[in-house]
């Protein structure tokens, strides 16, 4: 009887102690990408529905005030709300804040000026860092921006000079590769 005794209270012991916190667990590659992935989707979405809205709703030289005003403000809002940093980067750079880092510039020069059907994007995870990149082309709307320079409208061309006086990022055909779209999500234990 002294044995049951023994044991039942040495179970009871075990049962009633304080169990540890769960330790966090590590957010797997594929989580990551997912986490990078999402973020740029959400660049791209926000991007083209407030420019589709503006050129609608003023005109094509509102769409030169969405990327210059607005695009800075959708990039900052992501990486509080996500943890991700996002951007946008070509080799022909409209503003100098959109210069891209190390790893996006290095794609960018490996695909050169050759036309975006084809062109894939990445997804790589990297130690503690996932990179998703996803190409832009140049569709129909795009060259009211970024067309030819005598074939953008007058109004466009007048925000373009006061926004951007070192703007190269015109001259462009539809197909064309014009950059890219990048997120770069670091890992966190706890997530």
């Amino acid at each position: 009887m002294r044995t049951h005794s023994l044991v039942a209270a040495a179970l009871l012991s075990v049962a009633c102690q304080r169990s540890a916190p769960p330790s966090p667990t590590r957010e797997s590659d594929e989580a990551l990408l997912a986490r990078a992935d999402s973020a740029a989707v959400r660049l791209s979405t926000t991007l083209r529905e407030r420019l589709v809205a503006a050129i609608r709703s003023e005109g094509p030289a509102a769409a030169a005030e969405v990327c210059s005003r607005q695009a800075p403000e959708i990039v900052a809002t992501l990486r509080r709300e996500t943890g991700v940093t996002v951007g946008r980067s070509s080799l022909r750079l409209r503003s100098p804040a959109d210069a891209a880092p190390s790893w996006v510039d290095g794609w960018l020069r490996a695909q050169g000026e050759r036309p975006a059907a084809g062109v894939t994007g990445l997804r790589v995870v990297e130690g503690d860092r996932a990179r998703v990149l996803r190409p832009i082309a140049i569709e129909g709307p795009c060259l009211l921006c970024h067309g030819e320079p005598d074939a953008i409208p007058a109004e466009v061309r007048a925000v373009l000079a006061a926004r951007y006086p070192d703007d190269r990022a015109t001259g462009y055909r539809v197909g064309d590769l014009r950059g890219a779209l990048w997120a770069e999500a670091t890992r966190s234990s706890g997530r």
